[in-house]
């Protein structure tokens, strides 16, 4: 109701200042931020966030394979890095965990279980492995021996 007063006079108010286009391209700026943020995606383009963590990551992975270089043993052929790449919180986004035994997608009813052995698998796959928890098995990637009442 207040703001009928200001029709057509906004120029004189005390809020003018508020209406000014830099004003209004910092606020549409910081709301779609915040909107990408909740949605868990990356505001930057794909682009540039390709080439911030690239710079972010590159020294550790340089690093770790001078090392592999001096002791002569063969890192390319290696499936995973030894050495763990911190990235910054801004880098890490809403992840979509897939079981590597079902090849199916975590959900609320068959959740992501950490192992004893450090290893992941969904909440169905020890179940099926472990014959519905009545006995311990192996770890699909180590040599672990798992007891399923303990995931």
């Amino acid at each position: 109701m207040i703001c009928l007063l200001w029709t057509g006079k906004l120029d004189k108010s005390s809020y003018c200042h508020l209406l000014s286009k830099v004003i209004w391209d910092k606020v549409t700026g910081e709301l779609t931020r915040q909107l990408y943020n909740i949605l868990g995606q990356s505001y930057e383009s794909p682009l540039s966030m390709t080439i911030a963590v690239r710079v972010q990551g590159l020294p550790p992975v340089l690093k770790f394979m001078n090392v592999m270089v001096g002791k002569r043993n063969e890192w390319q052929s290696m499936k995973q890095l030894l050495v763990p790449v911190k990235l910054d919180r801004e880098f890490q986004f809403h992840s979509i965990f897939v079981c590597p035994v079902s090849k199916e997608q975590a959900t609320e009813e068959n959740p992501p279980m950490l192992m004893s052995s450090g290893h992941v698998l969904c909440k169905q796959s020890i179940s099926k492995v472990s014959k519905h928890g009545t006995k311990t098995f192996k770890c699909p990637y180590c040599p672990s021996d798992i007891d399923s009442r303990t995931v």
